[in-house]
């Protein structure tokens, strides 16, 4: 017999933030994780890295600015960036924002 079905939505907002993170690991399989995280107007997440391979980052609703090294882009619901393996960035929130990142 096969697990039961999961499903949900990440677009109505209607879900708690899942720890002090705020963060929800949708699913992690043959070391690929699929995060949902939330960040409320002025949040930051420091520069950090993944050495593991490229990171694909969707924003699902909100305005964030994304730093690579001395390179910054504004980024809005519907948009979407790809940090290659090791690359230093990190995340300013400029309005609440949604995201879902694939790593």
């Amino acid at each position: 017999m096969f697990p039961p079905l999961k499903c949900g939505s990440l677009l109505d907002g209607a879900h708690p933030a899942a720890g002090p993170q705020k963060a929800l690991v949708l699913l992690k399989k043959d070391g690929q994780h699929i995060i949902f995280k939330t960040f409320e107007a002025g949040e930051t997440m420091p520069t950090h890295h993944h050495d593991a391979g490229d990171v694909l980052v969707v924003v699902l609703a909100g305005e964030l600015t994304i730093t690579q090294e001395e390179a910054q882009v504004d980024v809005q619901a519907g948009d979407y960036v790809i940090f290659p393996a090791g690359a230093p960035h990190a995340l300013a929130c400029r309005q609440a924002a949604r995201i879902l990142i694939y790593r």
